[in-house]
């Protein structure tokens, strides 16, 4: 395990990407989004995806020239092609865009089809809550969930997050796959060669597994069992109004690279002073807040946390720094090497 300053790494991956043929706005919102995760102790959702971003922009399934363009403006509901642009790069523009909206109308829908893998929800729905307002997101992915009393994958892990506009130091923040477990953390796992808990994931047999090789090439549970898997059902019918693909019908992250993955992206924003004042809406969630607080057994254990509070914890914890294994490091390695982008100087030493 290295551990090095975060925006070092966030640096560096801007210049990687760069590098592969991204604008610099571009890598920013990736490279941004990718630092969002590893701070958050998230790191299904960050620097390794930074590999396969990287293959996927050489082999052309995301488009380094994307045109975002509007296909349907109704107000308050935007529909929108986001040209197979790198995820976070259009994320950036649907949310800001429903922002935008929310101001003038209440409340802003934004709907993209064409979309590429954005990485962490809760990047976009933390954007759209230091606006002063309250973010939805949602997308599809590829066909890895199983449905309850099936085996083979039919439903993506199309997550949902949710964020309030508190301060951020308060912000309770939801941020969940509608799978057990997103899959990202089989792939983080296998790099580490762990076993997985029996329920995350079932092989290619439908059988219970603690593989996550097996459960990779088979598929994920539900959260929930018919609750996730409504959910998810439920993420790809509001994409679906777009255009966009449903699950079977998108390209996996780790399948042809040269392929666009096709998927569908909702950014929601809502404005919380519709009833009073802003600080009026604090106080009701504070209200909420303080209830989850107060709401354990006394002397039993860890007291109940809000949504959020773990991934805020942590955040302090690591004090701007990302501590990175040395099966990501190695990952790491070989793209410095392959993009020829040295490594930043903290992992200099540690590599040599």
């Amino acid at each position: 395990m290295s551990v090095v300053p975060l925006d070092v790494m966030r640096d560096w991956t801007i210049q990687v990407l760069i590098r592969v043929g991204l604008t610099e706005s571009d890598a920013e919102a990736v490279a941004a989004s990718l630092a969002f995760a590893e701070a958050r102790g998230v790191g299904t959702h960050g620097l390794i995806r930074l590999s396969t971003y990287v293959e996927r922009i050489r082999a052309g399934g995301i488009n380094k020239a994307a045109r975002i363009r509007t296909e349907a403006d109704l107000g308050a509901l935007v529909i929108v092609d986001a040209d197979d642009a790198p995820g976070a790069s259009s994320g950036v523009y649907g949310a800001d865009l429903a922002i935008e909206r929310a101001r003038e109308y209440g409340i802003g829908c934004v709907i993209a089809r064409n979309g590429n893998h954005f990485g962490a929800s809760a990047f976009f729905t933390n954007r759209i809550a230091d606006a002063g307002l309250l973010g939805l997101v949602a997308c599809n992915t590829e066909s890895v969930m199983c449905a309850p009393f099936g085996g083979r994958p039919v439903l993506g892990t199309n997550p949902f997050a949710v964020a309030v506009p508190l301060p951020y130091e308060q912000r309770p923040q939801v941020d969940m796959a509608t799978t057990t477990v997103p899959q990202g953390k089989l792939l983080v796992a296998a790099q580490n060669g762990e076993d997985i808990p029996l329920g995350w994931a079932v092989d290619t047999q439908g059988r219970p597994t603690t593989s996550p090789a097996e459960g990779l090439k088979g598929a994920l549970t539900p959260a929930g069992g018919p609750k996730g898997f409504g959910l998810a059902f439920a993420v790809d019918a509001l994409v679906a109004l777009a255009g966009a693909n449903v699950s079977p019908a998108v390209t996996a992250l780790n399948g042809d690279p040269s392929l666009s993955q096709r998927q569908g992206h909702l950014f929601l924003a809502i404005r919380a002073d519709a009833t009073g004042s802003l600080s009026e809406y604090h106080e009701r969630i504070g209200q909420l807040v303080n209830a989850i607080h107060h709401s354990g057994v006394d002397g039993e254990g860890v007291p109940p946390l809000a949504p959020g509070e773990p991934e805020l914890i942590h955040e302090r914890k690591v004090d701007g720094c990302v501590a990175l294994t040395d099966g990501l490091l190695d990952q790491l390695r070989a793209l410095a090497a392959d993009t020829e982008v040295p490594l930043p100087g903290p992992l200099e030493a540690v590599a040599n």
